[in-house]
């Protein structure tokens, strides 16, 4: 048997290390496992016989969750696709018209209000050239005319509004 220690660091699972209730894990919407809670007892301690049986037991908003779950990852991976093609297409172009008219660029414009989150993630972690983006999709600009040109307090100004609206990244 395989003992894997839980850190924090896997937040889900460790969420419900203590849980008296059946664990699903997926990855891209796919059960890859099913954990249930340990009490002792060998006839209460088992898995169900296979995961179309648990996958049945699932009530509808759990059903509902592995389905946004799995959006959510392709939204993501998609996401995260486009944004590496376009900083290794754009690699040495400096003209903000460019980069934001960049076939990539303009494809993750296209992915909507869903990406927010994902590009004010970028923003915190890579800066980044997202603010035409932002403005695109959001059709809002927090960024006053004394903060244009300077980076830092686009970044700041963009990270308030989403706070404001209610997004976490």
């Amino acid at each position: 048997m395989k003992v894997i220690e839980i850190t924090e660091a896997i937040d889900p699972l460790a969420e419900y290390a203590n849980s008296q209730e059946p664990i699903m894990l997926t990855r891209n919407g796919q059960i890859i496992a099913a954990l249930m809670p340990f009490t002792g007892n060998p006839e209460t301690d088992q898995l169900p016989s296979n995961f179309q049986e648990a996958i049945e037991q699932l009530s509808l908003s759990e059903k509902s969750d592995l389905d946004h779950s799995r959006q959510q990852t392709e939204l993501a991976t998609t996401f995260y696709q486009l944004v590496e093609q376009w900083k290794t297409e754009t690699r040495g172009i400096s003209s903000t018209e460019q980069l934001s008219l960049h076939p990539s660029y303009q494809q993750i414009i296209g992915m909507g209000p869903n990406v927010i989150p994902l590009l004010l993630r970028e923003l915190e972690n890579n800066s980044g050239r997202w603010f035409w983006a932002l403005k695109a999709i959001s059709r809002e600009e927090p960024v006053t005319p004394e903060q244009r040109g300077k980076t830092e307090e686009m970044i700041a100004a963009w990270w308030n509004w989403g706070r404001e609206k209610g997004y976490t990244w």
